[in-house]
């Protein structure tokens, strides 16, 4: 469920959020054997005749599905660790679950990192994949999970030496936690148990999802950190004050350091400018870490609480209050002090999308499947300005500027598919699926459970300090003493999902060998 560094497309009265996970903007390796830049050891491998369509017996069309594959640490019909790739590269996924690279000597396991199909190397028409609706209407999270499904089979019947009866967890976080969560849910004799980070799994219209909740979340986040309420707003009050005279927007186009092309001209332009630093909050409150981390830009530890560290007071002129916002983005964008200037308007700024990988798959994904209601309800609920409610309309006229050129109509938006086809706010026959949520993280508005529950085998856990899939990252030497108990109790689920499943194969073989014992005698 973050264009440079920022998690959103966005208007300012439409936004559309991604994993930071997946914005890998090294280059990709070429060569089938990877070390990480953690260490992560993997080899790059390709399934071919994976099915472009898994439900229609209209075509025979395959294509590659990418995956990483480690098994140095894998023993005889032991456990396979299997992350579903989510909206970008698979790399950024594999670099920042350093959580299945830590318990896979513990569960002697192969480590498996699958690419969501039109993400990365993963496009099923090759350069052609984003051309028509034709090919992108392939782009959805059910034909995923079949493509995830039909790689499982692969490895536990044909690339993995003994694993045919290997028990398979699931991985996922964001996006990629709703997909594991939802592969439990659809292919039980396939995955035994998933771990669904930050999936906000009832993120719906249907769902009675809070519309304005992220924003809320962004808020309490922040102002729980240091931030003044009213410094922020008085701050976007302010760029708006500036923006109406040429000398107010010549001062914020060399406070924020515009590019040229991105410049404030009129005074409307400063809509986008304050969508850019809306995307700021909205992002580095998802990675509020507690250490330094690096998805496209590096960050401090406690980012949040540095930033701040800039607001905790209202400004006496608008020139002071646009500074304190300007230090936010400065922190955020140029912390090592390595960006000489930003662009701000997505219109012009296309480079700002390419490091994201596939900019178009997710906005896709969200007006087909995905319609995931977000919006702000302004002072006092939060530090934006108002522009609920989110109809569907708000996504009908963002999807058909952005896709009428390739056939986009009002039909192909279908906002109650993913809870038709999923649940809406239970899963009563779900089991073996641990939903872990940040407090601290805008996406848990939309998660399984806003509080520490269980049901049956379901599992909620609330990582009060926690922010987005904090506990999915690897291990580190400052880490909280919370984030090493959830490890540690998602560590015994995992083993309790093991034991279930040996246990009855072990059961099934002991009645099939008696099956064929008790045959064999009443032949003779």
């Amino acid at each position: 469920m973050i264009p440079l560094l920022l998690l959103s497309l966005s208007s300012p009265s439409f936004s559309i959020l991604r994993d930071p996970a997946g914005f890998h903007s090294g280059p990709i390796d070429l060569s089938s054997t990877k070390t990480g830049y953690k260490g992560y050891k993997y080899q790059e491998e390709f399934l071919s005749g994976v099915p472009i369509d898994h439900f229609a017996f209209t075509t025979n069309q395959t294509f590659s599905l990418r995956y990483f594959f480690n098994d140095e640490h894998f023993q005889c019909q032991k456990t396979i660790l299997f992350y579903t790739g989510n909206e970008g590269k698979l790399e950024g996924f594999a670099e920042n679950t350093g959580f299945m690279w830590d318990i896979a000597p513990e569960f002697e396991a192969a480590v498996i990192f699958a690419e969501h199909r039109f993400y990365g190397k993963s496009q099923p028409f090759g350069n052609d994949s984003y051309s028509s609706i034709d090919k992108l209407g392939f782009l959805s999270s059910e034909q995923a999970l079949a493509d995830f499904a039909f790689l499982i089979e692969h490895l536990k019947t044909k690339r993995i030496k003994c694993a045919q009866h290997s028990s398979v967890i699931a991985f996922g976080g964001s996006y990629g936690g709703m997909l594991s969560a939802w592969m439990r849910i659809k292919y039980p004799h396939l995955v035994q148990g998933a771990i669904a980070a930050s999936a906000p799994v009832f993120w719906f219209f249907d769902s009675g999802i809070e519309e304005d909740i992220y924003d809320r979340i962004v808020t309490r986040t922040a102002t729980s950190s240091g931030c003044e309420l009213k410094a922020v707003t008085s701050g976007f009050e302010a760029i708006s004050n500036l923006g109406k005279t040429d000398n107010g927007r010549d001062f914020l186009n060399k406070l924020f350091v515009l590019e040229e092309k991105s410049s404030l001209i009129k005074p409307e332009d400063t809509n986008f400018l304050k969508a850019f630093i809306k995307e700021v909050f909205e992002s580095i409150v998802m990675v509020d870490y507690p250490y330094p981390t690096s998805f496209l830009s590096p960050l401090p530890g406690w980012p949040v609480k540095l930033a701040c560290s800039f607001l905790k007071n209202v400004s006496k002129n608008d020139e002071d209050a646009a500074r304190s916002l300007f230090n936010v983005v400065n922190l955020y964008y140029n912390y090592t002090g390595s960006t000489p200037s930003f662009c701000a308007n997505p219109d012009v700024c296309s480079g700002a999308f390419a490091a994201l990988g596939d900019p178009l798959g997710w906005p896709w994904q969200t007006c087909t499947e995905m319609v995931m209601p977000l919006c702000s309800s302004g002072y006092p609920n939060d530090f934006f300005w108002k522009d609920c409610p989110y109809t569907e309309k708000t996504a009908i006229d963002y999807c058909t500027k952005t896709f009428g050129s390739i056939g986009f109509t009002r039909g192909i938006l279908r906002p109650k598919w993913a809870t038709r086809n999923y649940g809406i706010n239970s899963f009563p026959t779900a089991t073996n699926i641990v939903f872990s949520n940040g407090f601290l993280d805008p996406w848990s508005g939309g998660g399984w459970s806003k509080e520490n529950k269980k049901e049956g085998s379901l599992i909620g856990i609330i990582i009060e300090e926690g922010a987005h899939h904090y506990d999915l990252r690897g291990t580190h030497s400052n880490d909280t003493q919370e984030i090493k108990d959830v490890r540690d109790m998602e560590r015994g689920y995992i083993k309790d999902w093991v034991k279930e499943y040996e246990t009855k194969w072990k059961e099934e073989k002991k009645k099939w060998k008696e099956s064929k014992e008790n045959a064999t005698r009443s032949f003779h």
